[in-house]
């Protein structure tokens, strides 16, 4: 639900800027665990005088990289713990960003076929509903505009790290549930099937370009800032995965 979203970023937001951010402003675009940095796969395009959204922006490292890009950006999340951390940030970096607290679900505060790309970063997983989030996507996009996204790819949290066996099956599509007593709130993460968000995307009436799943098959070739990623396991189960899509 978006309560269950709102609350636990908002409850999180400092415990995660200070462990991924180590209190400075790191910026950057990054997919994920295990996915190349600064679009090495080129997903994102030609962002010369482009207009971008980033959905579920959080601190707002990913929309400033490419701010910095000349990218007219604007930024949207739940959490408005996550937010002030953005404004922060893009001050911080001189970037004029637009934020607008919201769900991705839902943004009517957002005008039809204004951006160019609508992007976001392991950000989907939180949200319930997908199907909605991408007819806003779908809706905000100008004609041939761009959505790319990544999240944790289905496999990679089914797998024990040390046995490399399935702890559930595939198809078993209940929420992943984990407490905090330190934040005194519930993460939940929402687990679909590759043929699951790519159907989605095809009903909002996006044109598949494409569904990547980086990664390498050794151990050593992963440095991952996320320490729940195991480098034994990224190199059996490849831990993200990224769609690339487009608006007809």
């Amino acid at each position: 639900m978006e309560d269950d979203a709102r609350s636990w970023w908002n409850a999180w937001a400092e415990q995660f800027q200070e462990a991924y951010g180590g209190g400075a402003i790191e910026v950057g675009i990054d997919w994920g665990p295990g996915a190349p940095k600064d679009d090495d796969m080129g997903l994102l395009g030609d962002l010369e005088g482009k207009k971008a959204i980033e959905l579920g922006c959080g601190g707002a490292q990913f929309g400033i990289a490419i701010a910095e890009r000349g990218v007219d950006v604007t930024g949207v999340d739940i959490s408005a713990a996550q937010l002030s951390y953005a404004r922060k940030h893009a001050d911080e970096r001189g970037q004029d960003i637009t934020f607008v607290e919201s769900s991705v679900t839902d943004m009517p505060m957002i005008s039809d076929e204004t951006y160019d790309l609508a992007f976001s970063a392991f950000a989907f997983q939180w949200v319930k509903d997908l199907q909605a989030c991408f007819e806003e996507a779908y809706r905000v996009l100008k004609p041939g505009g761009k959505l790319v996204f990544s999240v944790d790819h289905p496999f990679y949290k089914i797998v024990d790290p040390e046995t490399h066996a399935f702890k559930q099956s595939y198809f078993d599509d209940e929420p992943r549930r984990q407490y905090s007593e330190t934040v005194d709130a519930e993460m939940v993460i929402y687990r679909r099937k590759i043929g699951e968000t790519v159907n989605l995307l095809l009903e909002a009436g996006f044109h598949i370009e494409g569904v990547h799943e980086p990664g390498y098959d050794t151990p050593d070739d992963y440095v991952s800032e996320f320490g729940s990623f195991d480098p034994d396991l990224m190199a059996t189960v490849p831990p993200t995965v990224i769609y690339s899509a487009r608006k007809r």
